[in-house]
């Protein structure tokens, strides 16, 4: 991928720009203590973190639904919302990216409601041209489906385009929808360790690794 041909920059929304862990983690299980179910661990709870709600709803809610788990989610998600946090150099790099021009999208596994409260919370959704949600495709990360949707949004070609994502089923989802991927934290096509370094792939050509 050339600088020139640098056109969208799709972003995840939790453990990218916010760390949601210990909120999620919250919510998990007053969802499983609203349907009478145990709580898990912390640890066994990180290990899942960030998989799509078809997967949450057959491995630990069992008989029930995926709306009804979203439901409660988002009910247990208004308690909890408080517990999420920032990353220091999101705002930062949102400015720059749009000072640029760069077409900038968000792509997440969670709900509209939960991702629309974390944006307004934070002030991060003008820096968003397109925000494609679960609520908005038929299947979630890992399938290729958001980033699809969000680049035909925003009038690009995947293979114009970045994914910064971090975890797995991010750059799973990234590379079968062609783009090229970025890890933050977890190997992609490249991968980085500070969210700020993603400029660097506007000025030079990225080369997969």
């Amino acid at each position: 991928m050339q600088k020139e041909e640098v056109k969208a920059i799709l972003f995840d929304l939790d453990g990218v720009l916010v760390d949601s862990l210990d909120a999620w983690f919250d919510v998990f299980n007053d969802t499983r203590k609203h349907f009478g179910l145990k709580p898990v661990s912390k640890n066994k709870f990180v290990r899942e973190f960030g998989s799509p709600i078809e997967r949450d709803t057959k491995k630990y809610f069992k008989g029930r639904t995926i709306e009804e788990v979203k439901n409660v989610y988002n009910a247990n998600f208004r308690k909890r919302k408080r517990y999420v946090k920032l990353f220091p150099q999101s705002v930062a790099v949102l400015k720059k990216l749009n000072k640029q021009k760069t077409k900038l999208g968000l792509i997440t596994n969670s709900t509209k409601f939960i991702t629309s409260t974390i944006l307004h919370h934070f002030k991060l959704k003008k820096y968003f041209r397109v925000i494609v949600t679960m609520d908005d495709v038929k299947r979630r990360k890992p399938a290729p489906d958001m980033i699809l949707k969000a680049c035909k949004m925003l009038k690009v070609n995947p293979k114009n385009t970045i994914l910064v994502g971090d975890t797995m089923n991010d750059m799973i989802a990234g590379r079968r929808a062609g783009c090229f991927t970025v890890g933050y934290k977890v190997r992609g096509d490249n991968r980085i360790e500070k969210l700020n370094s993603i400029t660097r792939f506007l000025n030079q050509n990225p080369n997969r690794t």
